[in-house]
């Protein structure tokens, strides 16, 4: 009895070492973010690389979805990182969604394509400068 009750504070004081440090946190907090942009990069391709012969404006609202996922994910992991510019990567997002939603109905899928590319494109080099902000 009298072993375990010695063996406590030394327990106790173990835990304590295995706290990270705060570069630690910040370095966990930036790769979280750059994994996050990449997911976020990976499906707006998947939106620019839609098939001329998809269902156009309904495929991308579907395909939208997942984008918008992980916009929300760049968002959150965002906060952590003091030089991430993801304010530009927000707003070309926005004008993204904004193209999608003023597809016309009718719109083939290599029509959509293309009315959308401006906007992706934008989206794609916000993403890369916000990669490179935080040396991804």
């Amino acid at each position: 009895m009298v072993l375990v009750a010695a063996m406590v504070p030394v327990s106790l004081t173990g835990c304590s070492a295995d706290a990270p440090s705060a570069r630690e946190r910040a370095r966990a907090a930036t790769d979280a973010l750059c994994e996050d942009l990449g997911a976020l990069r990976m499906d707006a391709g998947r939106l620019a690389g839609v098939s001329p012969r998809s269902e156009g404006r309904d495929e991308l609202r579907d395909l939208r979805e997942d984008v918008a996922h992980d916009q929300d994910l760049v968002t959150r992991s965002a906060r952590g990182v003091r030089k991430a510019r993801t304010r530009a990567v927000s707003d070309a997002y926005d004008q993204v969604v904004r193209a999608i939603d003023d597809l016309p109905g009718g719109a083939t899928g290599a029509q959509a394509r293309e009315r959308i590319r401006p906007q992706l494109e934008a989206l794609d080099r916000a993403i890369a400068a916000s990669q490179a902000s935080v040396k991804c």
